[in-house]
């Protein structure tokens, strides 16, 4: 009687466990590939069917070894679907919650937590295809670079955390906020309401307000804002973040609060990429032209050097402003490229010079990307073992945003032109940030007094003081000085009475091109007292 019981409690047990495993059978099969599971689910329940068809069997049936054995069997069959079932659903559950944490992590920025750059594309996509109206603006930190550059980038993350929350904090109410990267956020607003939208940017502002605290850091920032509509502006989600873009970085040029997106931008744009067009096959017909201005020393009025300047003659007589082509440049490979094509001209044209009794050096402009690798240190290793150049030949001009747009890799390659025995000059000193840590962390043997200083000499006190101070410091480094913008004669003879070493300005010399130099009478009598003095800055 014992073994009916025990053989009973068997396929009892085995029949609760097959209606247990429906569930989880049920669970994986609302996951996965269901059609597999439902047959599962319909095998369960025959299973079930059959397992009561025996328990019915043991109640009419008297007891013996065979029926018991079965039931142990059923038992085990039962455990062991109990068994895969329950593993089968752990694993699928681990392996859906490691696709949705993947999925998360990929639309999630991993420092603020953020949505990012592809959840935003996601979103516009989105958007665009229900036509819901809608604004996109692109927010841009403006000092960002200084913070990270002056604390490292431990603060710097930090930093970004902060301004993130905030961001988040007061923006929560209008829609989602993303980070693109870097310190460039974006926020979708609903709806093409003006007063809606100054209302957000208003909101941005504030929150920016107030100085940020990172530990024991109260650092200050601000941003720039652009602003583009949907459908107002444009259907194509990839125009719509180029047009924000655009906005942004007209409203950090201008030092704007906003910019709403307009056609102009875009004409703009399109301008600069038909320049950049032009810029190229400009280098590739080697039409650019270099002008030199002289500096002058101010004890002997004769020319110490000549700062050589890159100048883009159009058909026309007229000339493309530095100012115009050379941000487009340094955008792309090009800038590197113009510069190794102003060292190469530069360095033809000094023989040419050499023969008309010129014995001074060429100052040349370095740009921030020419730091950002050692194509110029080759290029000038190269010309020295050629023969080509000597190291007194040329003199590099250098600014502080050029040093300090990546000021590690700048001071690497600085250092590595200085050891080929070149010399460098600060150019606009006085209007940066930081131009006294140039001096003490930078190998300079020059500065150069902005213009902006000069030019209201007499007007400004102030500028007065500034100058006196900066030259009396540069005698205390063994700096020499060149006044930059000299016009007006008092001015130059003031400048050399308060030991200004050299001026350059329009007053002796404009810039021109070499064969117009050659011939210039002036020119030529200033050359006269260098042959008595080879030794020049």
């Amino acid at each position: 009687m014992v073994m009916k019981y025990i053989a009973f409690a068997n396929v009892a047990v085995g029949i609760f466990l097959l209606i247990y495993s429906m569930k989880p059978t049920y669970q994986i099969g609302r996951t996965g590939q269901a059609s597999r599971w439902k047959i599962l689910i319909t095998l369960l329940f025959i299973f079930v069917l059959g397992y009561l068809s025996v328990l019915i069997t043991l109640v009419d049936r008297p007891m013996n070894p065979y029926l018991l054995t079965i039931s142990l069997i059923l038992l085990g069959a039962s455990l062991f679907i109990t068994l895969l079932v329950s593993q089968s659903r752990n694993i699928l559950y681990q392996l859906n919650r490691s696709a949705q944490d993947e999925q998360y992590h990929s639309l999630h920025d991993s420092l603020t937590s953020l949505a990012n750059r592809k959840y935003l594309f996601s979103s516009l996509q989105t958007l665009v295809q229900s036509k819901q109206l809608f604004s996109l603006l692109l927010i841009d930190l403006n000092n960002f670079k200084q913070i990270n550059d002056g604390l490292g980038h431990y603060f710097g993350d930090k930093f970004l955390i902060s301004v993130a929350n905030l961001l988040q904090e007061n923006t929560k109410q209008y829609g989602r906020l993303y980070r693109m990267g870097g310190d460039e956020f974006a926020l979708i607003l609903l709806g093409n309401d003006d007063d809606t939208i100054l209302s957000v940017v208003d909101d941005i502002h504030d929150a920016l307000h107030a100085p940020v605290k990172v530990m024991t850091y109260s650092m200050k920032t601000s941003a720039s804002v652009g602003i583009t509509k949907y459908p107002h502006n444009g259907h194509e989600v990839s125009n719509l973040l180029k047009q924000a873009d655009l906005a942004m970085y007209d409203s950090k040029k201008k030092h704007k609060l906003y910019t709403f997106y307009h056609d102009q931008l875009g004409s703009d744009s399109y301008k600069k990429l038909k320049l950049s067009i032009k810029l190229a096959e400009a280098l590739r017909n080697d039409v650019f032209e270099l002008h030199y201005q002289p500096i002058i020393r101010s004890q002997t009025q004769s020319i110490a050097s000549l700062e050589a300047l890159l100048r883009w003659p159009q058909e026309d007589g007229s000339f493309i402003e530095p100012g115009d082509f050379i941000p487009i440049a340094e955008k792309s490979a090009l800038i590197s490229v113009l510069t190794q094509w102003v060292i190469h001209r530069a360095t033809q044209d000094l023989n040419v010079l050499r023969a008309h009794g010129f014995h001074g050096s060429l100052h040349i402009n370095l740009s921030a990307k020419d730091f950002q690798d050692d194509e110029v240190v080759n290029q000038l290793r190269a010309l020295r073992q050629a023969g080509q150049v000597q190291t007194d030949d040329l003199v590099f001009e250098i600014t502080e945003t050029a040093v300090f747009e990546n000021i590690e890799k700048a001071k690497c390659v600085i250092h590595k032109i200085h050891a080929l025995g070149f010399r460098f000059s600060m150019d606009d000193f006085g209007i940066g940030y930081s131009s006294l840590v140039i001096l003490r962390e930078l190998p300079i043997s020059q500065i150069k007094i902005d213009r902006s200083f000069v030019s209201e000499y007499h007007q400004k006190e102030s500028n007065r003081t500034i100058i006196y101070a900066l030259i009396r410091l540069a005698q205390d480094l063994n700096l020499s000085v060149v006044a930059e913008g000299v016009e007006v004669c008092s001015v130059e003879q003031a400048l050399g009475e308060i030991g200004c070493h050299y001026t350059q300005g329009f007053l002796r010399f404009p810039p021109e091109p070499l064969h117009h130099l050659l011939y210039n009478e002036q020119f030529r009598n200033h050359l006269e007292p260098m042959l008595l003095e080879p030794s020049q800055q």
